[in-house]
């Protein structure tokens, strides 16, 4: 039995792309993290069925998000490769131009 959880507190750094996938959608867009000493880390992420989230995530939106770490493996010409994305359980919007209340979405993940 194990237990994982990764949050990530940055900025989209592009417009998600969203496709269905069957019955769902699938929202995919990347997260910058400013690091120690001016480092900077990038994390692909995945959200299974985002409940109409992606209309308020854009490019540079700071996001605070909670969810799991996956491996995705295949392969391409003859060799295997594999990424590890973070498969999003729940997103936060963070900060805001206008004084109303920002939305907290959540959405299972299978």
């Amino acid at each position: 039995m194990g237990y994982q959880r990764l949050m990530i507190l940055g900025n989209v750094t592009n417009d998600p792309d969203i496709r269905n996938v069957g019955e769902h959608d699938v929202a995919k867009f990347s997260v910058a993290v400013n690091g120690y000493k001016d480092s900077v880390e990038y994390f692909d992420i995945e959200w299974w069925n985002p409940n109409g989230a992606m209309a308020y995530v854009q490019k540079g939106t700071p996001v605070f998000i909670e969810g799991e770490i996956q491996t995705q493996k295949w392969e391409k010409d003859g060799q295997k490769r594999s990424k590890q994305i973070c498969k999003c359980k729940t997103l936060q919007l963070i900060g805001s131009k206008k004084r109303e209340p920002e939305p907290d979405f959540a959405a299972d993940f299978a």
